[in-house]
């Protein structure tokens, strides 16, 4: 969606908009951030890198 914001070139909905973030991973945000970084697909599946 940044990509699209930056360039105009409609690329379609984000992955991210089709799934629920579990609570615990979402209070991880920190609260500055909260409903405006993206939540890659790494830490969505909980296997980051630490």
């Amino acid at each position: 969606m940044e990509l699209e914001r930056e360039t105009g070139v409609a690329l379609g909905p984000c992955w991210c908009t089709r799934v629920e973030f579990d609570a615990g991973l979402l209070a991880r945000v920190p609260q500055p951030a909260q409903r405006l970084a993206c939540i890659c697909a790494a830490c969505a599946r909980g296997n980051a890198p630490a």
